[in-house]
């Protein structure tokens, strides 16, 4: 086919050229021959490259680029340089043949340096690197030169997990596992939040379909309510905003089913306990005399003279955006039923504002400076580039977050943390070294510790001292990942020092008794000791845990002794053959068997979630040997899938009833007299179950308790669960975290 505005041909099949020919019509700049030229020739390059083959659903692979372009283009809102990398995403990784070089003489150096950033790690690490983690890292350092690299990223994942059925069952949950882990929070942290919700509900439904089912039915079965709770809003509310000759239009925006059914399970509540699953969002077209805020505050009164107002639940996110610039006035309001709901009030601006971040804004002078600064605060994230791939992974996550707190300085200048953070979070975000040597505060002007969590509003005042040192515990006392790095990069360089100090130490002594300086007595020496290699001994002498009698003692005894030549070398060479063989065997393997054995087990139940057989599972079997059992629903299983995904294998339960497993279930009830007694009844008696504790709580004639039992395998426990249920008061049974 050739382009009627270019005189270009298009090449490919019928079914390609129709869906690139849509692609080009949601594309605002297209119709500049020029530009249009630029893509339909990026495209004809990318098709090219991709002749033949072939998605694993079977269709042609050139679909994938053209629907990423589409996703960049109509839910992302990027230009023409963007769909062009879109559609070349995945030439050079999948083309030996096709360098960035190429794409450089081709397309030019920006389109290049983007690919570059697209494309993944393929060298071979040693054991202290992985693959995974240090793609993830050189994406994730892309955001301050060019942000564009993220959002592409996150448009090609988005497409990946539309398209995800075709991939086998283990391949599913790894990308599931990894989308959960970095893209989904990475959206939603560049204010991405459609693309956000729409990557956690995907990696939901395959990650635990059972779950993603029985909660779709109960939200389908309650959408017409929810449909009629904002036709009666909108109807309360439309000629009162008529007479204010206020534009407006009401939309509901729901949450991921993946964060409702998170929260349903750590708060242990019902669906119709979650009021805001569901927000009403309020988006008016704001008028040039007043300040969208003041027209905000306007609407908010008319809705508050109309509906009664929560108290304390007026949240002001126009005075304090969100870091991925949301900006919204939030309330909760009583409707006709007595139920609370959530509304947001918001300009035109910010509610594409909140759809799509800061790559919806216009690229004036006043909203370039303003995405300016949000990259900024993105890239000051970004601390300590040269740490190791799994540090930095780890680090980028913890400024995920999605709830933050402001305080105030001493002079009043608004500081933003995370919730939860500390004065001593507060005292690294001023400056690292007021971290270190930090003592405590002064929190609106009331002295405290340097772990007191701070609240919104706070006025912090630290106190420090340089005779205070940062102590190990202080790791368990911050929760930013700033605070995080400048004290593992303290403690990092007091070994580097203490490792330099003792090699001084230990060569002096071998050079006082003039021994031999070879390897084999260094060897013997950290096998006497008991480390793990030479640097845990210079460590330690170092330190002083390893005094210079004891050297000179322990000289004395291994000097001459053959008896440890080479055991160290040997060990970590088994050890490395070892973690080869694991990694070839588990990038293969779609199963991890499972077998009932009243003999030692092969693998460890992981205590963060006690995964029992029957429950869906993986094993992951570290680098020192260890298979590790986890729930898949698991958090820790998450990371994982995210970081290890070619070290994960699916869990297959064998049939098991002689071993017993730790499990724990939750009951609320009416209460009675003699509930305890049947309740053990039916547990120690008719199911034969053992219990390793119980604790029953009554108050105003409502019980509630927890069980922790010991059970053979999730078929049992549903059946003791359903045993219980009959129980007359008894009205919820569940399983919950064990902790």
């Amino acid at each position: 086919m050739r382009d009627k505005i270019t005189n270009i041909e298009i090449i490919g099949e019928e079914e390609v050229v129709t869906a690139f020919v849509e692609m080009l019509d949601l594309c605002p700049r297209c119709s500049i021959k020029e530009q249009r030229a630029k893509i339909i020739n990026a495209y004809n390059f990318a098709y090219e490259a991709h002749r033949g083959l072939k998605r694993k659903t079977g269709e042609p692979f050139i679909l994938h680029p053209i629907e990423v372009a589409k996703i960049v283009l109509g839910e992302i809102g990027l230009g023409v340089t963007s769909v062009m990398c879109a559609l070349l995403h995945d030439v050079v990784e999948d083309n030996d043949d096709i360098s960035l070089e190429d794409i450089e003489t081709q397309f030019g150096k920006q389109v290049a340096s983007i690919i570059d950033g697209l494309t993944k790690i393929t060298n071979v690490y040693d054991d202290e690197q992985n693959v995974q983690a240090e793609t993830f890292r050189k994406m994730l350092m892309t955001i301050p030169q060019d942000i564009r690299v993220i959002l592409i990223k996150l448009a090609d994942r988005l497409h990946n997990m539309r398209t995800l059925s075709g991939m086998a069952e283990n391949r599913k949950i790894v990308k599931a596992g990894e989308t959960l882990y970095v893209y989904a929070p990475l959206a939603r942290k560049l204010g991405l939040n459609k693309i956000g919700r729409e990557l956690e509900d995907l990696s939901f439904k395959h990650h635990l379909p059972e779950d993603y089912n029985k909660l779709l039915q109960i939200i389908k079965e309650s959408e017409n309510q929810r449909i009629e709770n904002i036709y009666n809003f909108n109807e309360r509310m439309k000629p009162i905003l008529k007479r204010s000759g206020i534009k407006y239009e009401i939309i509901g925006i729901r949450k991921s089913l993946y964060a409702t059914w998170l929260k349903m399970r750590e708060r242990q509540i019902p669906f119709e306990e979650i009021h805001n699953f569901q927000t009403m969002r309020l988006i008016f077209e704001p008028k040039v005399r007043d300040s969208e805020r003041m027209q905000s505050y306007r609407i908010y009164t008319l809705i508050t003279e109309e509906f009664i107002a929560r108290k304390g639940s007026l949240q002001d996110f126009i005075k304090n955006p969100k870091d991925n610039g949301f900006q919204a006035l939030i309330v909760d309001i009583m409707d006709d039923d007595g139920n609370w709901k959530e509304v947001q009030i918001l300009s035109r601006r910010m509610a594409d504002i909140a759809e799509r971040g800061y790559s919806s804004e216009k690229s004036d002078n006043e909203n370039m400076s303003q995405r300016d600064k949000w990259i900024q605060s993105i890239g000051n994230q970004l601390i300590n580039p040269n740490s190791n791939a799994l540090d930095f992974l780890d680090n980028f996550k913890l400024n995920l977050y999605t709830s933050e707190i402001y305080v105030f300085t001493p002079r009043g200048k608004i500081v933003k943390l995370p919730k939860g953070a500390t004065v001593l979070d507060f005292a690294f975000h001023i400056h690292s070294q007021l971290g270190l040597h930090c003592i405590g505060a002064k929190v609106n002007k009331k002295l405290v510790n340097r772990g007191y969590v701070l609240n919104s509003a706070d006025q912090i005042q630290v106190l420090d001292s340089a005779a205070a040192l940062p102590e190990k515990d202080w790791l368990n006392i911050v929760v930013s990942a700033r605070a995080k790095v400048s004290l593992k990069n303290y403690f990092k360089k007091q070994i580097k020092d203490n490792i330099h100090q003792g090699e001084i130490t230990v060569k002096e002594i071998q050079s006082s008794l003039e021994f031999a300086t070879d390897q084999s007595t260094i060897n013997r020496l950290v096998k006497y000791f008991h480390c793990n290699d030479k640097r845990d001994l210079y460590n330690k002498v170092g330190k002083e845990l390893i005094t210079r009698q004891d050297l000179i003692k322990a000289f004395k005894s291994v000097q001459g002794s053959g008896i440890f030549e080479n055991l160290i070398p040997s060990i970590f060479k088994t050890k490395n053959n070892q973690n080869n063989n694991f990694k070839q065997e588990f990038s293969h393997k779609k199963t991890y068997v499972i077998k009932e054995s009243i003999d030692e087990a092969e693998h460890i139940i992981a205590d963060c979630c006690y995964p029992i057989p029957g429950d869906k599972s993986i094993a992951y079997k570290s680098p020192n040997g260890v298979i590790e059992v986890h729930q898949i629903s698991c958090p820790v299983a998450i990371k994982l899938n995210a970081e290890h995904g070619k070290s994960v294998a699916k869990v297959q339960w064998e049939n098991h009833t002689i071993t017993q497993h730790i499990s724990k279930i939750h009951l609320k009830g009416i209460d009675r007299k003699k509930i305890v007694l049947e309740l053990t009844e039916v547990i120690s008696s008719q199911m034969n179950v053992n219990m390793k504790s119980i604790h029953i709580d009554s108050s105003n004639g409502i019980y509630q308790g927890d069980i922790i039992l010991y059970v053979s395998s999730l078929d049992a426990l549903n059946s003791l669960i359903a045993k219980l249920k009959k129980i007359s008061g008894i009205k919820t049974v569940e399983r919950v975290k064990v902790k």
